[in-house]
């Protein structure tokens, strides 16, 4: 039997969990009252639906360096399938 196998299938694993917990976790307003604000992030004509824009925020969040974020705004104008968004991100 082969040995590295099980050694290969928990490095990714562990690998995958660590990123997970990498990753910028999103916070509504009273959880976000005793973190530290860094600033806003802000995505524009994402296509898809509100969760595929929350994602980008999120990604964003992440690039810089943030712990968490708050969504303050998103705006689906007319009938386009073309999201905005805003959040503020926090430490």
């Amino acid at each position: 039997m082969n040995m590295k196998l099980p050694t290969l299938i928990a490095a990714a694993f562990v690998a995958a969990t660590s990123f997970s917990a990498l990753a910028a976790t999103q916070v509504n307003q009273d959880q976000s009252q005793n973190l530290q604000e860094m600033g806003t992030v802000s995505v524009s004509g994402v296509k898809g639906s509100l969760d595929d824009a929350t994602r980008h925020l999120a990604q964003k969040a992440d690039e810089m360096g943030a712990s968490h974020y708050r969504i303050i705004g998103a705006d689906n104008p007319g009938d386009s399938s073309l999201w905005s968004g805003t959040a503020e991100i926090y430490r």
